[in-house]
């Protein structure tokens, strides 16, 4: 069995792939060739910019294919092959021959240091669906080992400046057997980017990946475990449409969204089972935690934004939590009175951020809290309206009146006075505590008695 190592060598790199990729392979050959009868070293010359790597790369395919090699191995000009590399590939496929195409761990160094693992990095991956659940930059990197005639199906795409590698990951774990496995093949080397066509910086790159991640994520259903307590009851699940939005960024993260201020308002609700009104429930975020981490009775999440609807009502269900939610105000936002407005959504990767804005033929219609929660009793309310918190708050006079419940609102920095000075002063409301962001302010309120 024969596998090729693939090195194109781009402007710049011409040094480095003497005196250190070169060598690399040769030790690791002279160490122990694993299942292979013989491992061949193709150097793919681009040092005058004239192709580019995935040009080189393709190339380089069809004449380890032509060459009858079974494997081929992606290694860059500047990373270096690890000395027992074809020895641990050979642990992985005599346990799963099955396997077209293997990865391994992901491990770096720069200028001057020592090898080490990169964090946060999956230590194994066995699926499509587990390929896609991690990010990008933590997942599989381009030095692997490939069945020739499997990548050869696809290649890489010469079109694409940044980014192709991961492009052709997707395809991979979508067709294909793979997996990454904890074994190290390679070690990559940090900061030296070749120049010369297709040339790319890690940003561009990154920003390419995320992209195209999310396009991945509308054919593959992925749910995130988010478990902050650690009190044994097993994480929630919450569900992943767009790994670039912030908050579902977070959950795959393994953590909830402002988990500072959740973390706050433990302390501040005094009840052992509240009653909650979510303005601006958005995907579940914070209806979720209520449900698991606050024991909250009754939730009433009030979310007029059709796509946080589908994935808020998602991790409803995911989390078990059905019962406990009230869907009066699903589908309409509140104000100060009733209204007829349409979504805005002005930066796609913040869904939370969606405005509502005036308009008679919007479909979306606004109600009051007095109105919506009728004689329903409430011990905490939670406003993330987006510049309408006032509005809502001067719609929920009665209710705030008659309850005295803790409130949680996001303030728009224009709108810090007209609710810390004018609106809680006429309410009898005091802060207690707040946490401050770029744009907006999140202030905790109690009754002044």
């Amino acid at each position: 069995m024969i596998c090729t190592i693939i090195t194109p060598v781009g402007p710049g790199h011409e040094a480095v792939f003497e005196t250190s990729c070169a060598p690399s392979v040769e030790q690791a050959k002279a160490y122990n060739l694993g299942p292979f009868s013989e491992v061949r070293h193709l150097m793919m010359d681009d040092t005058e910019g004239k192709h580019g790597r995935s040009a080189r790369r393709n190339e380089a395919i069809r004449m380890a294919q032509e060459a009858g090699s079974e494997w081929v191995f992606f290694l860059d000009a500047d990373d270096v092959m690890t000395p027992n590399a074809f020895e641990a590939f050979g642990r992985v496929i005599a346990a799963e021959p099955e396997l077209e195409v293997v990865w391994g761990l992901i491990c770096t160094y720069g200028e001057g240091d020592e090898p080490s693992l990169r964090e946060e990095q999956a230590e194994q991956l066995n699926s499509r669906v587990d390929f896609l659940s991690v990010p990008p930059y933590s997942a599989v990197q381009i030095g692997g080992f490939y069945r020739t005639g499997t990548v050869t199906r696809f290649g890489f795409d010469e079109d694409m400046d940044t980014g192709e590698d991961y492009k052709l990951y997707c395809q991979l774990w979508e067709h294909c057997r793979c997996a990454k496995r904890p074994e190290i093949f390679f070690v990559n080397r940090r900061g030296l980017h070749s120049t010369g066509p297709r040339a790319a910086t890690g940003r561009d790159w990154s920003n390419m990946t995320n992209r195209l991640w999310a396009e991945q994520l509308k054919e593959v259903e992925i749910w995130a475990n988010v478990d902050p307590e650690g009190d044994g009851q097993g994480p929630s699940r919450m569900r992943v449409l767009n790994p670039n939005d912030l908050i579902q960024m977070t959950h795959l993260q393994g953590k909830f969204f402002e988990a500072d201020s959740l973390a706050k308002l433990k302390k501040l609700v005094k009840s052992k089972t509240p009653r909650i009104v979510e303005v601006g429930a958005n995907i579940g975020n914070h209806v979720v935690w209520y449900a698991r981490y606050l024991g909250a009775e009754r939730i009433y999440p009030v979310e007029p934004n059709p796509e946080a609807l589908t994935i808020l009502n998602q991790n409803i269900d995911a989390n078990g939590i059905r019962p406990r939610i009230d869907t009066r105000g699903m589908g309409y936002g509140a104000g100060k009175n009733t209204g007829t407005f349409r979504t805005q959504t002005d930066n796609a990767d913040n869904l939370g951020a969606t405005k509502l804005v005036a308009d008679a033929e919007g479909g979306i219609e606004t109600r009051t809290l007095d109105e919506l929660m009728g004689d329903e009793t409430v011990d905490f309310i939670k406003i993330d309206a987006e510049g309408m918190e006032l509005d809502v708050l001067e719609g929920a006079a009665g209710l705030i009146a008659r309850d005295k419940p803790v409130i949680w609102v996001e303030v728009l920095r224009e709108n810090m006075l007209g609710f810390a000075q004018t609106w809680c002063k006429s309410a009898g409301y005091r802060i207690v505590d707040s946490t401050p962001y770029v744009h907006t302010i999140d202030y905790f309120a109690v009754p002044k008695e």
